[in-house]
């Protein structure tokens, strides 16, 4: 169970590498806060493996910050399909156990953002686990407003230099908790209809899938995406 997980934010014991982005990625998320105010903020989380690390961020950020995080953290889940039921219960005990206030929404993304704004208008920033190579990702910078014709938010990117590979390390050398799907092949994850394990995880009995750290080439990362 999740909520017997003791959260280790000891950066220390991160290689070097992972520990020069965490402390950037920590600097970006100070600098929203200290600009927008933490109420003001709205954290995206899907469950998936960058938002994952982008929570656990959050969370090394406001222990340093000396805030206190019981339920102040206003986290929006926008759900567009089926979720996987393991994914489903991920996300629901990472709310406990990092004490998010949670909301979970169907739909698409740009009427859950509307629907955001409407309800709560002092919302003026959207944490997301952005990386640059995810789809249309590429020219994004660190505070990137909305597109137009999207609600006036400014989306916060913090990862967004991260690579797949030093996700992995993040995790693994902090010993973040995440999805249990990661561990039998899925790399990316949608819903039940478009989401298969990563055929490049197929391991040498042909039944059975690698994890999704041991994935050797990150431009396969969707190759499970249908």
């Amino acid at each position: 169970m999740l909520l017997n997980h003791i959260l280790d934010t000891d950066t220390a014991r991160n290689s070097d590498e992972i520990r020069l982005l965490v402390e950037e990625s920590v600097c970006h998320l100070t600098k929203a806060i200290n600009k927008y105010g933490l109420s003001n903020i709205a954290l995206a989380f899907n469950g998936g493996k960058d938002c994952t690390v982008l929570l656990h961020l959050l969370h090394i950020t406001l222990l340093r910050l000396g805030l206190n995080n019981n339920g102040s953290v206003f986290t929006l889940c926008i759900e567009t399909d089926e979720v996987f039921p393991e994914l489903n219960n991920f996300i629901e005990q990472s709310a406990e156990l990092y004490r998010l206030n949670l909301v979970r929404k169907n739909g698409k993304i740009k009427d859950a953002l509307f629907e955001l704004k409407e309800t709560m208008p002092h919302i003026t920033a959207v944490l997301m686990g952005t990386r640059s190579t995810d789809p249309y990702s590429a020219t994004l910078c660190t505070f990137t407003p909305c597109d137009a014709g999207w609600p006036d938010l400014m989306r916060v990117s913090p990862i967004l230099t991260w690579s797949y590979d030093a996700v992995w390390r993040f995790i693994r050398e902090l010993n973040v908790p995440y999805c249990s799907l990661y561990d039998v092949g899925y790399t990316s994850l949608g819903n039940i209809h478009n989401t298969r394990p990563n055929p490049a995880l197929l391991a040498e009995d042909g039944v059975s899938y690698k994890p999704a750290h041991a994935l050797s080439d990150p431009a396969l990362e969707r190759a499970g995406r249908t």
